[in-house]
C-alpha cells in the first residue's frame, strides 16, 4: 500500500513538472504576444494596433489568404475525393501503389513544390513555356499560386478520406446495390454524407495550412504582388525595428484568430455530423468492377501523377543538371561540385539541419515518451491538459509560432542567459515546440495497444514505475518511438516557415539557404535545385525507414 502511495505520489509530481514544461513552451510565448500588442508601450498604442489591422495592406493580405485559401481546398476536395473513391471501392489495377504515389506529396516540403513549379512555368524561361512559347502559362498569378499550393494539401483530404472509406461499414453500400441503385447514387447517396464529417474535417486542414503557409506565397505570390498574411508579417518583422515588430505582432494575432475560427469551425461541424460507420464486422466492401472504364481511369490517373509529382521532380532533376538555367541541353554535375564543395554556406546549411533534427527529434521523443506515459496510462486529474497544451503550438501558423518566441526568449531563456535570437538554440526550440504533438499521438497510440497487466504483473513483483518503463514499455514500444523520431526528423530537417523569421547570419539551415538560392542568392542558377534533390530524396529515404521501423503502421 505504501509503495502505491509512494508511485502514485511521484506520478503527481511529475505531472504538475511536465504542465509547468508545456506552460512555458507552449502557452507562455503566446501570452508575451497577445501582451506585447494589447497592451503597448508608450510609442505606440491602440489607435496604433487600429491603424495597423485597418490599413489596406493589412486588408489586402487577409482577403488575399482567405480566397485562396477557400479556392484551395476546394480545389483539392475536387482531386481527392474522386481519388480516394478509385482506390478503395473499384477493382482499379495497382490500386494500393495509386494509394501510396498519390500520398507522397504530403511529406515533401510545398516550397519544393513552388520551386519545381518556377522552373516549370515562369513566363520566360520555364520548361512549358519554352516548348508550348513564351507566355504560355504564367505561375506567378492567382492561379498559379492556387495550383501549388493544391498540389501539395490535397493529400489532407485524401488521408483523411481513405482512412473514413476503410473503417466504414460497407454493409449500407452493399444494400444500396442489392436495391439497384448504380455506383454514382451509392456515391452520392450512401458513401459522400457517411464520410462527409472526414471531408470537412481534412478541407477545413487544407484551409488551415494554406493560411499557415510561407513559402509558396513568398517564392510565387509576392513577385506577383501577391500579399498573404504570412508574407506580410515577414514583411514587417525584417524590417528590423520596434515599429516592425510590432505590426508583425498585430497581424500575428489575427492569423492566429483566423487559425482558431477554422479549428472551432472544423470541431463544430464534425460534432454535428457524427456518424457511426463502424460496425463490430470486419466485413470488406465488394469492388465495383469499373469493365470498360477500367484502361481510362488508370490512364488518367497516370497523367494525374505525373503532372501533380512526376513533372515537377523531372523539372528539378533536370534544372540541377543542367549547365545553364532554363536550357535543356549542357547537362552535367558542375551544379552539385559548385554548391556541395565550392559554397561554404553549404557544409554550415547541413550540419545544421541535421543537427537540428536529430536534436529536436530526439528531445521532443524523449519528453513525449514521458507524457504520453502519463496521460494514456496514469487516473491522475488534470492529465488530459498534457494533450491540449502540447496541440497548441502544433495548431498555430509557424509564423506567429516563431514571432512568439522572438518575444518571449530574445531576452533569455525565462531572462535567463543571453539573447537566443538568431541562435541555433531558438530554432531548436521552435521545432521541438512545434512538432511535439507529433510525437506524443504517435507514442500514445504505442501506449494505448500494451495491456496494463504487463505493468502490474511487474509492479506486483516489486518493480518500481522507472524499471517498468525501462523494461517493459519502451521495449515493446520501440516501432512507435523510432516512428515519432523519424516523424519529427522529416519536417525539421526542411522546415522553412519558422525558420525564415528566426534564422541568422551562420544559423543558416537548408530551408533558408535554398530560399535564398531561388530568390536573389544564385546568379549562375541551379543551387536551390540541387539542394531541392537532397531535400526530396532525404524525405523518401526517411519515408521508407519509417515504413520499416513501424512495420508499415506509419510512413506514406
Amino acid at each position: 500500500m505504501e509503495s502505491v502511495k509512494r508511485v502514485f505520489f511521484s506520478q503527481k509530481f511529475i505531472l504538475g513538472s511536465a504542465l509547468l514544461i508545456l506552460f512555458g513552451l507552449c502557452v507562455y510565448p503566446f501570452a508575451i504576444l497577445f501582451y506585447t500588442v494589447l497592451f503597448p508601450k508608450e510609442e505606440f498604442s491602440l489607435e496604433f494596433l487600429s491603424a495597423v489591422l485597418s490599413h489596406k495592406s493589412a486588408l489586402r493580405a487577409l482577403k488575399n489568404t482567405v480566397l485562396t485559401s477557400f479556392a484551395i481546398a476546394t480545389l483539392s476536395g475536387i482531386i481527392a475525393i474522386p481519388l480516394a473513391w478509385l482506390v478503395t471501392r473499384t477493382n482499379l489495377p495497382w490500386a494500393s501503389r495509386f494509394r501510396s504515389w498519390f500520398c507522397l506529396p504530403y511529406a515533401i516540403p510545398p516550397y519544393i513544390g513552388a520551386i519545381a513549379w518556377i522552373y516549370l512555368a515562369n513566363p520566360t524561361t520555364g520548361y512549358i513555356n519554352q516548348i508550348f512559347g513564351e507566355g504560355f502559362v504564367n505561375i506567378y498569378s492567382y492561379g498559379g499560386l492556387i495550383w501549388v499550393q493544391t498540389t501539395f494539401l490535397y493529400t489532407f483530404i485524401l488521408l483523411a478520406a481513405l482512412s473514413a472509406l476503410d473503417k466504414m461499414d460497407p454493409s449500407l453500400e452493399e444494400a444500396a446495390r442489392l436495391s439497384g441503385a448504380g455506383p454514382f447514387r451509392v456515391f452520392k447517396d450512401i458513401t459522400l454524407p457517411l464520410i462527409q464529417p472526414a471531408l470537412w474535417s481534412g478541407g477545413l486542414l487544407v484551409g488551415l495550412a494554406s493560411a499557415a503557409s510561407f513559402g509558396v506565397p513568398a517564392l510565387i505570390g509576392s513577385p506577383a504582388r501577391i500579399f498573404l498574411m504570412t508574407t506580410q508579417i515577414y514583411t514587417f518583422q525584417k524590417m528590423g525595428s520596434m515599429s516592425g515588430i510590432f505590426k508583425a505582432g498585430a497581424l500575428s494575432i489575427l492569423l492566429l484568430l483566423v487559425a482558431l475560427a477554422l479549428l472551432l469551425l472544423s470541431q463544430k461541424i464534425t460534432s454535428k455530423k457524427r456518424y457511426q460507420i463502424v460496425s463490430g464486422k470486419t466485413a470488406r466492401p465488394s469492388l465495383i468492377d469499373l469493365g470498360p472504364w477500367k484502361l481510362p481511369s488508370v490512364s488518367v490517373l497516370f497523367v494525374l501523377l505525373f503532372i501533380l509529382f512526376l513533372m515537377p521532380l523531372g523539372s528539378i532533376i533536370l534544372t540541377s543538371l543542367s549547365e545553364v538555367q532554363g536550357s535543356f541541353g549542357s547537362l552535367g554535375f558542375a551544379n552539385y561540385h559548385r554548391v556541395l564543395f565550392e559554397m561554404s554556406e553549404t557544409g554550415r546549411a547541413l550540419w545544421n539541419s541535421f543537427s537540428l533534427g536529430i536534436l529536436s527529434a530526439t528531445a521532443a521523443t524523449a519528453l513525449a515518451i514521458l507524457l504520453a506515459y502519463m496521460g494514456q496510462k496514469t487516473k491522475i486529474p488534470g492529465r488530459a491538459w498534457l494533450d491540449i497544451l502540447a496541440s497548441l503550438p502544433y495548431s498555430i501558423p509557424g509564423t506567429v509560432v516563431a514571432l512568439a518566441l522572438i518575444l518571449a526568449f530574445s531576452a533569455g531563456f525565462f531572462g535567463i542567459g543571453p539573447s537566443l535570437y538568431n541562435t541555433l538554440a531558438m530554432l531548436w526550440l521552435a521545432y521541438m515546440v512545434k512538432y511535439l504533438s507529433l510525437a506524443m499521438k504517435t507514442i500514445g497510440d504505442g501506449y494505448g495497444q500494451i495491456d496494463d497487466s504487463l505493468a502490474e504483473a511487474a509492479r506486483v513483483a516489486g518493480a518500481s514505475w522507472a524499471e517498468s518503463l525501462k523494461s517493459i514499455w519502451l521495449p515493446l514500444m520501440k516501432p512507435s518511438i523510432v516512428a515519432a523520431w523519424f516523424l519529427i526528423f522529416m519536417p525539421a530537417f526542411s522546415e522553412l516557415t519558422m525558420t525564415i523569421l528566426l534564422a541568422g547570419p551562420g544559423t543558416e539551415t537548408l530551408g533558408t539557404l535554398i530560399f535564398q538560392l531561388q530568390e536573389y542568392a544564385d546568379a549562375s542558377g541551379g543551387g536551390s535545385a540541387v539542394l531541392a534533390v537532397i531535400v526530396v530524396l532525404s524525405v523518401l529515404i526517411t519515408n521508407t525507414l519509417v515504413k520499416i521501423f513501424s512495420k508499415g503502421k506509419y510512413g506514406l
